[in-house]
């Protein structure tokens, strides 16, 4: 399921730790509205701390935490990390052949108790989301990636319970896979962090 919406994770929050169908049956789209604006900013990290690439993101390794809201990653509100970015193939009955190579990103999502991020799911505000709608993908000389979210890598698997639940809140734990179609062999791919305005974090693959 595809959410299709762009909203802020956290309202002006602080990207952490630069070091640290052919089926018949469609599914409902969820009822989605804008979160109200916070009325608080968290305080950034020292922008020494913040190395970001030509891309204006974070590049980061497979295994490394990344985070936002809070001052570190101790208290950060939202903490996530890859676990590992593999090509995968798809197997479910309806799914279309990809015209690229279908990519596993296998994920961690840690939220505090007092996370609140900056969408409205079916009426229930205060969530985020790892969709691959908010994934971008470049390639190996930078060129950026037409559409990396589509219909093939929705349609990837027959097990969709190993996919990544679409919105998370706060105080949840999650683990679980995104599917995207990447054009190129070799590259990166971003998560922009659900629209954040500080830019997101990077990873290249094939896994390094």
């Amino acid at each position: 399921m595809k959410l299709s919406y762009a909203l802020p994770l956290l309202a002006a929050s602080a990207l952490l730790l630069a070091g640290c169908s052919s089926s018949a049956q469609a599914e409902a789209q969820p009822t989605l509205s804008v979160a109200p604006a916070q009325t608080s900013t968290p305080t950034p990290s020292p922008s020494s701390s913040l190395v970001t690439n030509a891309h204006g993101n974070i590049p980061k390794k497979v295994g490394e935490l990344g985070g936002a809201g809070g001052t570190s990653m101790t208290d950060a509100a939202l903490k996530f990390k890859p676990t590992s970015i593999q090509p995968i193939t798809c197997d479910a009955p309806y799914s279309d052949k990809p015209v690229g190579t279908a990519l596993a990103v296998a994920i961690e999502v840690e939220t505090s108790a007092d996370f609140k991020g900056g969408l409205n799911v079916n009426g229930a505000p205060g969530l985020t989301s790892f969709d691959a709608h908010y994934w971008k993908g470049y390639a190996a000389n930078g060129t950026r990636m037409n559409k990396i979210d589509t219909i093939a890598a929705q349609r990837c698997l027959a097990d969709e319970s190993r996919l990544l639940p679409n919105s998370i809140g706060m105080g949840e734990k999650a683990t679980g896979i995104v599917v995207l179609e990447v054009t190129t062999p070799t590259g990166s791919i971003a998560y922009d962090g659900a629209g954040m305005i500080s830019g997101g974090w990077e990873w290249e693959y094939p896994a390094k």
